[in-house]
């Protein structure tokens, strides 16, 4: 047998596909309590069927939200323990497995995952749409979580550079021969994988605060992209049926690098935006009465159930008493004041 099943197989990669199946299928056509222990990789032999009937015909938005999924709200939900930090991320740097007084425990691996390169999902569509735009990717760059997801047809034959690969599937030497920008160690803010990445980065580090907004403005640039695209397609599509091949063809390159130019600079834009509003771990906001910058500074609200685990660690360490005590001595007669209320002291 070709890669037989193990622990990791099931653990890895299985649990994915049983977190699909059971959100797509009916309890009737997919027993997901049955499974869950072969998903967890503690029973091999009860494997799984093949494939699932949807309950509900799919959108390519469900398939997109099954595809940036973390596991919430399931045994595997990594979000939760202390290795999710205050803001319940659903990442670990440690890698896959890591060990501990001569044991073996493993990181959950996401749907959504980190190191990823590039995805897509496809839309297949018959007669009368001329072959060449059977088919449209909606591709984006690395962690399907956060990056914008592009159009571009089968019959296109060009893109935005910044979405550009060449031939290279990634390898960095071919890149910098095809002087296309960015590799895996050189940052470009010209590269779609990169600028997808600096996003994604700051929502690994501040999920509960910056997960909304990088959505919101994931939708938006989508409306717009579908916009554009419905523009296109009904230019090209005028195109082919009047014979002129050539004439459709260019109306999808250009399409294509115009929505590649578009994501990318909105992208951009939205990391800045990112920078701007959780700089220094606060959350940013207009605010005209304030002088100096116009703006408000406001500290992140973590969870009781946060708390709780930092006082169970840390026990009276940070506690601070209901009267702390006067020095014996005091050197003057004025009144004391808040640091807290003294201009450049962080709250």
């Amino acid at each position: 047998m070709y890669d037989p099943l193990t622990f990791s197989g099931a653990r890895f990669c299985e649990a994915r596909v049983w977190h699909i199946f059971a959100t797509l299928a009916s309890a009737a056509d997919f027993d997901a309590p049955r499974y869950l222990p072969y998903a967890q990789g503690y029973n091999l032999t009860d494997r799984m069927p093949l494939f699932v009937k949807p309950k509900t015909k799919l959108t390519r938005d469900a398939v997109h939200d099954l595809m940036s999924h973390h596991f919430q709200h399931t045994w595997f939900d990594p979000s939760t323990d202390v290795g999710a930090g205050a803001e319940h991320s659903p990442y670990r740097w440690n890698g896959l497995e890591w060990t501990y007084h001569g044991q073996t425990y493993v990181n959950e691996r996401i749907v959504g995952t980190h190191y990823t390169s590039w995805h897509f999902v496809a839309t297949v569509r018959g007669a009368p749409m001329p072959a060449p735009m059977a088919v449209r990717l909606h591709i984006g760059m690395d962690d399907h979580s956060w990056s914008p997801k592009i159009p571009i047809h089968g019959g296109a034959s060009e893109v935005h550079p910044s979405y550009d690969d060449f031939n290279c599937t990634g390898r960095d030497a071919c890149r910098r021969q095809a002087q296309l920008p960015g590799t895996v160690t050189d940052f470009s803010l010209e590269s779609a994988w990169w600028v997808a990445q600096i996003v994604a980065d700051q929502v690994y580090s501040r999920k509960d605060r910056a997960a909304a907004y990088v959505r919101a403005r994931r939708a938006e640039l989508e409306a717009e992209l579908d916009t554009m695209c419905e523009t296109a397609e009904a230019a090209a599509v005028a195109r082919y049926h009047a014979g002129d091949a050539a004439g459709g063809q260019a109306v999808l390159n250009r399409h294509a690098v115009a929505a590649g130019a578009k994501a990318t600079s909105a992208w951009v834009a939205t990391w800045q935006a990112l920078m701007v509003k959780f700089v220094d771990g606060k959350i940013t906001s207009a605010d005209a009465s304030n002088e100096v910058c116009g703006c408000s500074k406001q500290s992140a609200a973590f969870t009781d159930a946060w708390k709780e685990k930092v006082v169970h660690d840390a026990g009276q360490h940070y506690l601070e008493p209901p009267s702390p005590a006067l020095t014996a001595v005091r050197h003057h007669d004025k009144p004391t004041r808040d640091k807290l209320k003294i201009r450049g002291v962080a709250p």
